[in-house]
């Protein structure tokens, strides 16, 4: 199993954290290439495409996939009512610093329901239905990138991961100087205690805002951070695809942070977390570790006209 490479906290290189360096730096050699691929692309599984994104992947554990289809107007949509909810389902809730986090999965909304004050409240209902809609889109894409990832990586894939339930975390971001006193407990990256198995309880993670931000990224490079927006959707690689991958694809750990203008506070600005681990990730597991019925037709058919042309020959 691959050591992890996210630092402890009394590890020196978690204090970097605090002042991560802007991507945007003179020198452009210094960049990280990191891939930015049209999803229409991965569809259509375009050669180059695949390629810029799996060696994106492989190097540096994160990739950008832009024209994903989730508008930045759906996304506020989806969390119009994330405020009252938040109040509502207080046990999924928290708050960290500047920012405040809601755990969304779809067991997690169906044991909420079984409380009547939440079952029958519309604000409720829509606000479910809402981010049910986005977490589905998400899964979408998440699922078509891992199935490429499994049928077009350099190595075999040949361990198995464990299929988790997918879960999204919603994070509603305040401007910091509204919150002099209650500061982030680990800048960022969040706290690495919890963070960290996450990273290996999931496949990949895929992280948009609902409005212009920042993806502050860790990977063994070390901490750097670059600009996002709502029409990109960056997908960072769990330690459960290195480890599937023995070590073919890098685990990376990030999130996005928004520092929205004072003035507009009460628009609310959002960014989404969804945690996967598709299926079909074993699927190639499955494909690469087996012969397929059909093949071993085959092979039978060949065995039979083999066996009958020596027949036909010795006798």
């Amino acid at each position: 199993m691959p050591n992890s490479r996210i630092p402890a906290r009394s590890d020196p290189s978690f204090d970097k954290l605090k002042n991560i360096p802007e991507f945007d730096v003179p020198d452009d050699m210094a960049r990280p290439q990191i891939a930015e691929i049209e999803y229409r692309l991965i569809k259509a599984k375009d050669k180059k495409a695949i390629q810029q994104m799996l060696d994106s992947a492989m190097k540096f554990g994160v990739f950008r996939v832009s024209g994903h289809g989730v508008s930045p107007e759906e996304l506020q949509v989806a969390f119009t009512e994330a405020e009252f909810c938040f109040g509502l389902l207080a046990e999924r809730w928290s708050r960290d610093g500047d920012r405040e986090e809601f755990a969304w999965s779809k067991s997690a909304m169906a044991a909420a329901e079984r409380r009547k004050e939440v079952k029958n409240d519309d604000k409720y209902l829509m606000f479910r239905q809402k981010t049910e809609s986005l977490a589905n889109k998400l899964e979408v894409i998440a699922k078509e990138v891992t199935k490429i990832m499994g049928t077009h990586g350099g190595k075999q894939p040949r361990k198995k991961i464990k299929e988790n339930e997918t879960r999204m975390t919603i994070f509603k971001h305040s401007n910091s100087a509204l919150q002099p006193h209650t500061p982030r407990s680990s800048q960022t990256p969040r706290a690495l205690d919890g963070s960290k198995r996450d990273s290996a309880a999931f496949a990949v993670g895929l992280h948009l805002p609902t409005e212009i931000g920042e993806f502050r990224l860790l990977s063994e490079d070390g901490p750097f951070s670059f600009r996002t927006d709502p029409s990109t959707i960056i997908f960072t690689i769990g330690e459960q695809v290195e480890e599937w991958s023995y070590g073919e694809f890098r685990s990376a750990f990030g999130e996005i942070n928004i520092e929205p203008d004072i003035h507009e506070e009460d628009k609310g600005s959002y960014s989404v977390e969804l945690k996967a681990s598709p299926s079909n990730l074993n699927d190639a597991v499955d494909k690469s570790e087996g012969i397929s019925i059909t093949d071993q037709i085959i092979f039978i058919v060949i065995v039979v006209i083999v066996y009958n042309l020596f027949s036909y020959l010795l006798s």
